[in-house]
């Protein structure tokens, strides 16, 4: 039976955490304001998606989630375990990894892109296991407006700042919770 190993680690007011695999891939990542809501929607995937339970453990991923998270680029690869996600959302989450740093996209543009209509691809995007290292918080409403980000699986007012947080950390200008044309990216490389 394979062990995952779960980690977890504060920085400044957030607390990051991430599901290792026994070859050292992330399973799934979270990040909010307690450890214990972190643990509990790890804990919770592990369970929902895997045939055995966590050992907790240190790992130096969470300290590349917190780096990442004040908008600062991973310092190693990461390897993903893609076992436990579909076909659709691996396409849709290599298209999110090729959003550049300092741009975003819209769901339009994504289900465009991949031929789909706009709802599974925002199924995806809400349900991406690896939030920060495969940014889906660079991607928003078709109108360019910030919209907004679930946190260990649940939505609200935080996500939305937390988002717009995101996305400023790494150089998009945000004013009134929209976004300023010029950082829009288009993953088919034409205008929309």
């Amino acid at each position: 039976m394979e062990e995952f190993r779960l980690s977890t680690l504060r920085s400044e007011n957030t607390w990051f955490g991430c599901l290792v695999d026994s070859r050292d891939r992330l399973v799934a990542s979270a990040f909010g304001p307690s450890s214990k809501i972190v643990q509990a929607h790890l804990i919770s995937y592990s369970k929902q998606h895997l045939a055995s339970s966590a050992v907790f453990g240190e790992y130096s991923l969470p300290r590349e989630m917190a780096r990442l998270h004040n908008g600062r680029t991973s310092s190693n690869p990461i390897r993903l375990n893609t076992d436990f996600v579909s076909d659709f959302q691996r396409r849709v989450y290599a298209v999110l990894e090729k959003i550049p740093k300092g741009r975003v996209t819209t769901y339009g543009s994504i289900s465009k892109h991949l031929a789909s209509a706009p709802r599974p691809v925002g199924g995806a995007v809400a349900s991406n296991p690896w939030p920060l290292f495969v940014p889906c918080h660079r991607v928003v409403n078709f109108d360019l407006s910030v919209g907004n980000f679930s946190m260990c699986g649940s939505l609200g007012q935080s996500g939305t700042s937390t988002k717009r947080s995101l996305l400023e950390r790494e150089g998009v200008h945000v004013r009134d919770d929209q976004i300023d044309r010029s950082a829009f990216w288009n993953p088919s490389g034409n205008k929309d």
